[in-house]
């Protein structure tokens, strides 16, 4: 897996252990996902649908923040 390889299947807490810098775009959107306790089970995917934010969007901020590139 590349650094750019964030997925939508990830789980939030593999997200953030891979990428601790992507926690940045959660708190920019008040998301509680880094200190949650569901957050070894709730999925990226899970995370925007449950905030009611586009999943895509979400994807690309977490990108950038973890990588400081806008995308593949």
């Amino acid at each position: 897996m590349t650094t750019t390889a964030v997925a939508a299947t990830m789980t939030i807490d593999e997200a953030l252990r891979r990428w601790p810098s992507s926690v940045r775009a959660f708190a920019r959107r008040r998301m509680a996902c880094a200190g949650c306790a569901m957050a070894p089970f709730d999925t990226v995917c899970d995370a925007a649908a449950a905030y009611g934010i586009d999943e895509g969007t979400l994807l690309e901020e977490i990108r950038r923040d973890a990588t400081g590139v806008a995308g593949e």
